[in-house]
């Protein structure tokens, strides 16, 4: 197989339909719901996979159908429907039943607003809060949430911060993240050299701020903080460290503990590491280069405890994950030898594991899809994936796996839950049909809610959309990697 290029890490999805109707109470995702229209022969066969040890070649079968977590890899009708008015309106998917609301719109912002991203969590820790971006200038805005009768409050755009000596200094909350216990703090930092390089915590009851921890000894008067990550359990941070005016930016990455308040790395990027990541579990840092370097290592891991960094290359047996997300101890992402998604473990990054494939149920695969995927639920069984046509692919495509939120099985069996149609018709030729338009799904941590943006066929402007479904059920996963023991 081609490998994918460096920008897209595609997938292709279509589905099925029936009528639409705005109603204004729940239906959860039935897992099975897709088996019972008439359009589709429920002994239709369907392809999965086991992994045959390396990531470029995979062993395939064929089962009928019958489990209700393998529906058949056919295109699915997507009627036209029209968008929902305003925000809080519900409808359900005529395709697959899932029940879902638009959460935002022109009231909130004239252009549009969107996910931030996949690996960004949109919902706080009980589902009472929602954070997304607002319009095409980075804004943000918070709003609320009720999970119970799934519907938003109004919102507020966060004020900036007043630091002494600078006065009223706007805050970066594009890689914000919620407190993994306090539904009411959001960890964010200043976006700018003139906010110095410090850690807040905004309170949404109090619309205040709070210092965490003030980074400046570690930089210059030019130096910011950019694009935070955490653990799951809000004990260790790390960020890009940038100066403005560099070329070469990022020009460090730092990661902190909070509970000892201790730097534990502040390392040069040497120019070459674009964005660093950490896993759930606070272990390791996934080290992102700009380009494919020399040696054609493509990204790197770094265990914080020993310090040893292990590189991935750009090749077959390696095949780098693209457009995924890191869980405890391993990370998921787009196979780019494979057009599907593996997973390895962080300590064993040269292992990767098919455990999911692009094809139709006549075995074609497709390429035509760039996909973004989020494991922030805490059922880390499933990861759960956005996908668009990508317009720069001119192959042909099947259909069976574009412009749909999906949740894959991460054990091998080939098991995945359609949830709905995104809507979103990305051309890359304006604001409102390019990156923030494109789906980025993030989902709750207790796995009932999807957030996901949508231009709704691309209608001049976007908005955040969340499908309420049922949590996927946790799987015994043999292909998933071990957890690390200390």
């Amino acid at each position: 197989m081609l490998p994918r290029t460096k920008k897209t890490g595609s997938m292709s999805i279509l589905l099925t339909a029936c009528a639409i109707l705005f109603l204004p109470r729940v239906l959860a995702l039935n897992p099975g719901y897709t088996q019972a229209f008439s359009e589709v022969d429920a002994s239709a066969s369907l392809d999965y996979f086991r992994d045959g040890g390396d990531s470029s070649t995979i062993t395939e079968s064929i089962e009928s159908q019958s489990d209700p977590l393998k529906p058949p890899r056919v295109n699915y009708p997507k009627p036209s429907m029209p968008r929902p008015p305003r925000a809080g309106d519900k409808f359900i998917d005529p395709s697959f039943g899932t029940e879902i609301m638009r959460a935002t719109d022109e009231n909130d912002d004239p252009i549009g607003l969107s996910t931030y991203y996949s690996h960004w969590p949109t919902f706080n820790v009980n589902n009472t809060y929602i954070l997304v971006r607002k319009g095409l200038g980075g804004d943000a805005l918070i709003k609320s949430f009720n999970p119970q009768s799934f519907s938003v409050g109004a919102g507020y755009k966060p004020g900036p911060i007043d630091i002494p000596g600078k006065g009223a200094v706007a805050v970066n909350l594009e890689s914000a993240i919620w407190h993994p216990s306090n539904p009411n703090l959001l960890y964010c930092f200043t976006g700018y050299r003139n906010g110095g390089m410090g850690l807040y915590l905004h309170d949404v009851r109090t619309r205040r701020y709070t210092l965490v921890k003030d980074f400046s000894n570690l930089g210059g008067p030019d130096d910011y903080l950019w694009e935070m990550s955490m653990s799951s359990d809000g004990d260790v941070f790390a960020w890009s460290q940038m100066q403005a005016g560099r070329k070469d930016n990022p020009i460090y990455y730092i990661v902190w503990r909070q509970s000892t308040d201790t730097v534990l790395y502040h390392n040069l990027t040497h120019g070459t590491i674009s964005k660093v990541r950490l896993d759930k579990s606070g272990k390791y840092l996934a080290l992102q280069n700009a380009e494919v370097q020399p040696d054609n290592t493509r990204n790197a891991y770094l265990t914080l405890a020993t310090g040893h960094i292990d590189a991935t290359k750009w090749n077959p047996s390696d095949s780098p994950a693209g457009h995924g997300d890191l869980g405890t101890g391993f990370i998921v992402g787009f196979d780019n030898w494979a057009s599907g998604i593996n997973v390895r473990a962080l300590n064993s990054v040269h292992a990767p594991k098919l455990v999911f494939r692009f094809q139709d149920a006549k075995g074609t695969v497709d390429w035509t899809n760039d996909i973004h995927g989020t494991m922030l639920a805490d059922n880390e069984s499933w990861i759960t994936i956005g996908s668009y046509h990508e317009p720069s692919v001119t192959l042909p495509s099947t259909g069976v796996f574009s412009d749909l939120i999906f949740q894959v099985a991460l054990d091998g069996s080939g098991r995945w839950r359609r949830i709905c149609y995104t809507r979103s018709a990305i051309t890359n030729r304006s604001d409102t049909a390019g990156y923030w338009a494109m789906p980025k799904p993030t989902i709750s941590r207790d796995g009932r809610f999807i957030a996901f943006t949508s231009n709704w066929e691309n209608s001049g402007r976007f908005d955040v959309f969340i499908a309420r479904i049922t949590p996927a059920p946790v799987v015994q996963t043999q292909t998933r990697p071990r957890r690390i023991q200390d």
